[in-house]
């Protein structure tokens, strides 16, 4: 077959040879030139984030003041799965001098607090009193209330449920995410013996637990008004007065009627003179005491402020029953202030007095557990280890543990401990009570809440 092809290949081409030799009558005329072929157009080039929706605008102070409180209406309904939308991914959780470490990511929050208080108090819930809303922050007084019916875990072991009902202010801070639509950061603050009292975990005269709260809810946007910014001055002419540890000056500062509500004593403050008296007895014990104010927030005739209360106990105070240990403490602080007139008519001061208590060594050591039994020898039962040991009930005169934290941000309560006489209590820093409502409530370690855009 290779041969067959080979020959006719070469007749083919002898056959070309003879006919070249005829002379040709008339030439062929070229052929047309073929049009050239169009080059397909390039693709489109269509931008990687064309095809995904444009990001909504960042939240109002309205719309942010409208999720806070669907946020906290999500956690008194116990809808976890859309209360858990209120946090970013990255959240993060803080009870402030309780002494544990702040709650990192949305899980944890929700999971390691939300959850463990809404079982420990099935009819837990949160209520803002007073919410202010300026820029990516919220600052809101929260009534945290319930019924102990479950079992609550603490450093030391479960705290069997009591029975007892909670009612108490705490106050609750929080940074949104830059768009306002999240919580990035938030930070309770509460009086942890005030919650031990309240359980009957505790002696130590504290607060009764609140069922009402303020006749009047004010929800507020700072609008960097001249008037909001006349408050702060005149808030800032009562912390310098505290600091100078000039009694007249303070009393200057202050209204007839001032009320001063330390929501770790069990009383308020009421008058001029009883508030400006509280401050000079505090002076006495603690020569060097001290306000640092680092924060400001103002809102229609509220001010909001933050800092460090420090001094040093180097004197008696008769009047709280406390003699002097030649300790110094340093907590934090937020107080709110309500202005009538350039003058301090109510503030109420947040703080952990248990922390306070402790740092003068007011508390007994905690409980220790008994060390677990050692191997046994052959043929002999095994002796049971011992259980840890729950909160211990603190002395007479002394605060019980911390208080649990909010759900979102909650903290488990601190062991019961003893609280300080009285008159520690009383000896944090004067400032002018604000005429808290009626029946101004105590919020009980609030749930962790997102402060921004109606979470």
């Amino acid at each position: 077959m290779k041969h067959t092809i080979g020959w006719m290949g070469l007749a083919i081409v002898g056959l070309v040879g003879c006919q070249q030799q005829e002379p040709a009558s008339t030439p062929l005329a070229a052929p047309p030139p073929a049009e050239p072929i169009a080059a397909a157009p390039p693709p489109a080039v269509v931008p990687a984030d064309a095809a995904k929706p444009a990001p909504p605008p960042p939240a109002t102070a309205e719309e942010r003041g409208k999720w806070f409180k669907e946020c906290w209406g999500l956690f008194n309904a116990k809808d976890f799965t859309k209360f858990s939308g209120c946090y970013a991914e990255n959240a993060t959780s803080e009870q402030v001098d309780l002494g544990t470490p702040p709650l990192s990511g949305r899980q944890a929050i929700v999971e390691k607090n939300a959850k463990v208080f809404a079982s420990a108090f099935p009819d837990l819930s949160g209520e803002s009193q007073l919410a202010i809303v300026s820029g990516d922050d919220i600052i809101s007084v929260v009534l945290l209330k319930g019924t102990h019916k479950g079992p609550l875990p603490g450093p030391q072991g479960e705290v069997a449920a009591t029975n007892k009902k909670i009612g108490y202010l705490a106050l609750q801070h929080v940074q949104t995410s830059p768009d306002g639509r999240s919580i990035q950061k938030e930070r309770f603050i509460y009086d942890g013996g005030t919650f031990m009292s309240q359980l009957g975990l505790s002696p130590r005269p504290s607060r009764k637990a609140l069922v009402d709260g303020w006749a009047d809810k004010p929800a507020l946007v700072s609008g960097g008004t001249d008037a909001e910014k006349a408050n702060v001055a005149a808030l800032g002419a009562y912390t310098a007065a505290f600091n100078k540890h000039d009694a007249p000056a303070i009393s200057a500062s202050l209204s007839d009627d001032a009320v001063f509500s330390d929501l770790s004593s069990p009383a308020d403050r009421v008058g001029k003179k009883e508030v400006t008296k509280a401050a000079e007895d505090l002076f006495k014990g603690f020569p060097d005491v001290k306000m640092e104010q680092t924060s400001a927030w103002a809102a229609g005739d509220y001010v909001v402020s933050a800092g460090r209360f420090s001094g040093t106990n180097t004197g008696d105070m008769p009047s709280m029953k406390l003699k002097k240990t030649g300790k110094t403490v340093s907590v934090e602080y937020y107080a709110v202030s309500k202005l009538a007139g350039g003058k301090v008519k109510s503030l109420w001061l947040f703080s952990n007095g248990l922390a306070f208590a402790g740092q003068l060594g007011l508390l007994p050591p905690p409980k220790a557990s008994k060390p677990a039994a050692g191997p046994t020898a052959p043929g002999k039962e095994p002796k049971n280890a011992a259980t840890p040991a729950t909160p211990a009930a603190p002395g007479k005169d002394a605060k019980a543990g911390g208080a649990p934290g909010t759900p979102g941000a909650a903290k488990s309560p601190a062991p019961a401990a003893a609280a300080p006489p009285a008159a520690a209590k009383d000896a944090k820093p004067v400032a002018p009570a604000p005429a808290a409502p009626p029946a101004a409530p105590k919020a009980p370690a609030s749930p962790v809440v997102p402060a921004a855009p109606t979470k």
